[in-house]
């Protein structure tokens, strides 16, 4: 684990050179859960990007169902999961029609690679220090592959819907799942005043 941790920061930080860091941020929705995507991307070519991409990462419970209870008049969910993810992932997206398409938009082909931190909370618990005050925390590595579309905006900024897959194996058996793999799809907003 060490080694691909060491390997995604040397990778974050040869990939910058003189290019000008473009952070983003946006929505996920995963076949297990949801979450939010903070990026921060280099243009090293006219058709390379590299980068990082955290995440914050709600696992949901496939028979998680939301309830009232009408004696108190408070709404929980049953059989809720409490598992947290947070990946950290070096990117590298290749554009691949890069000035052959005479629009404002390149298909692209991203692959992401990096570890994971897994928090296991109790389930049980509905106050948040009791909930998250001792969870568990398991390491581990996550790899996906997607595919998207960059809509070049006015001022530079950009709109990427992209949809993948993702591999994420815990090693053991977390809340009832050795792994939490499954389709991601992403909206990330890039800010920057160049072109991608």
């Amino acid at each position: 684990m060490k080694k691909i941790l060491m390997f995604t920061l040397f990778c974050i930080m040869t990939s910058g050179g003189n290019a000008q860091m473009k952070k983003g941020i946006g929505p996920m929705l995963g076949t297990r859960g949801y979450g939010i995507v903070f990026v921060g991307q280099w243009q090293i070519k006219s058709n390379i990007i590299t980068g990082f991409e955290s995440r914050f990462y709600d696992i949901k419970n496939d028979s998680e169902l939301p309830g009232y209870n009408r004696f108190t008049g408070q709404s929980l969910n049953v059989g809720d999961k409490a598992l947290l993810m947070i990946p950290i992932y070096g990117t590298i997206k290749w554009l691949l029609f890069e000035g052959k398409i005479a629009n404002n938009f390149s298909p692209f082909v991203e692959i992401k690679l990096g570890p994971t931190l897994a928090i296991d909370g109790k389930e049980d618990s509905r106050k948040f220090s009791e909930r998250w005050g001792n969870a568990g925390t398991i390491t581990t590595y996550g790899v996906q592959i997607a595919f998207g579309v960059a809509f070049l905006q006015m001022g530079g900024s950009t709109i990427s819907p992209s949809i993948g897959y993702e591999y994420l194996p815990m090693g053991e058996k977390v809340d009832g799942r050795t792994n939490y793999n499954g389709t991601v799809v992403n909206i990330t907003f890039t800010f920057g005043n160049n072109r991608r």
